[in-house]
């Protein structure tokens, strides 16, 4: 039988010569390589900077940049997400960010405040009705500059909360006081945690949100310690405050030790206190009665020219030792918080640095 010219042929196969294969792989690389290279150039070409002002909606979900300065603090949302405004010369815009852009900055303590210069980038979203925001797709393309032009030390200048004016807009301070009064914001409320200390008679009010109280480990201040505290001074409705941007920025500080600073605080008269100053802390002076011991402590009663009230040393706070200088006719000037126990009147040292025996009285 012959063979047709439809049926198979067998035999080995015609191999491709060399060169041919080596040009084959030689295109496969060539064509991977330059996926790479567009991938890294698209990735790491300049992003243009647009002005605000010259945003369309032929825009929309186009990659820009914008640079400026904030101009509201950064709010973390509870439920994740991070929103904040900013300017540059011709508008003003919304920035806004993801859970996970909202914790990096957090992380990277990057979360912009008011002042702020940023260069950020991001996807704009133009809505319908011409609202424009930019919407952050990492947190590593927001680069922050802060107001403050150097870090806070123990160094900076201290200032009384009495010369604290509102031509000081935008200054960085450092303030002594004794913790009066605290106000913390409800649950989704954007108002900030206040803070209100007194020094001479003098009030002024500590402003800060979430991000510090969360650098706090969710723990305030006591009322009636003596507080150190460093911030940017701002005014809101004509009112002077300081706006405490880290937590690093507050902390409690002892009567004897704030900052290396001495504080000289007003003798009262025992007859002034009241038990409506509870928590209040006071300094008197006056002559020790005869002592009357309880458990884990000794009272003494103590007595000026216009009244009479009660010192408590607990042991675990004053140990006997001490104590030692202490008895009946010694005149003593105490500084403590204002405690009020069934309707008796005490200050309570909390430790041998908030008393002294005066001599030759």
């Amino acid at each position: 039988m012959s063979e047709s010219a439809s049926d198979p042929v067998y035999g080995p196969q015609v191999k491709r010569p060399l060169r041919v294969r080596v040009l084959q792989y030689a295109s496969l690389v060539l064509a991977v390589a330059g996926l790479i290279l567009l991938y890294l150039y698209s990735v790491n070409r300049d992003i243009p900077v647009v002005r605000v002002a010259d945003i369309t909606p032929t825009m929309n979900f186009a990659y820009v940049r914008i640079v400026g300065e904030v101009t509201r603090d950064a709010y973390v949302f509870d439920s994740g997400g991070v929103v904040f405004n900013m300017k540059d010369e011709s508008g003003e815009i919304a920035v806004m960010g993801g859970r996970a852009q909202a914790d990096a900055l957090e992380a990277d303590g990057k979360l912009p405040c008011r002042g702020d210069q940023v260069d950020v980038a991001g996807s704009l979203s133009v809505s319908a009705d011409q609202e424009v925001k930019l919407r952050m797709q990492s947190a590593d393309q927001l680069i922050l500059r802060r107001k403050r032009s150097a870090v806070f030390t123990p160094a900076l200048t201290r200032i009384s909360l009495v010369d604290i004016i509102p031509a000081q807009k935008g200054d960085s301070v450092s303030v002594v006081g004794t913790l009066k009064k605290i106000s913390v914001p409800q649950p989704g409320s954007k108002a900030p945690y206040v803070l209100t200390l007194e020094e001479n008679g003098t009030e002024l009010g500590l402003i800060f949100w979430d991000e510090v109280f969360q650098g706090l480990e969710k723990k305030l201040p006591t009322l009636g310690k003596l507080i150190s505290a460093r911030g940017r001074v701002e005014v809101y409705k004509d009112t002077v405050q300081l706006k405490v941007l880290e937590a690093a920025d507050l902390s409690e500080v002892s009567e004897r030790a704030t900052l290396g600073l001495s504080v000289e605080r007003p003798v009262s008269r025992i007859a002034d206190i009241t038990a409506e100053q509870k928590g209040e802390v006071f300094t008197i002076a006056g002559t020790l009665g005869e002592p009357k011991s309880i458990p884990g402590g000794v009272i003494y009663p103590i007595a000026d020219a216009s009244g009479e009230m009660v010192v408590l040393f607990w042991d675990k706070q004053v140990s006997g030792e001490e104590r030692d200088a202490l008895e009946c006719g010694v005149h003593l000037r105490v500084t403590a918080p204002l405690v009020v126990y069934k309707g008796t009147l005490e200050l309570i040292p909390e430790d041998a640095g908030a008393f002294s025996v005066e001599a030759g009285r």
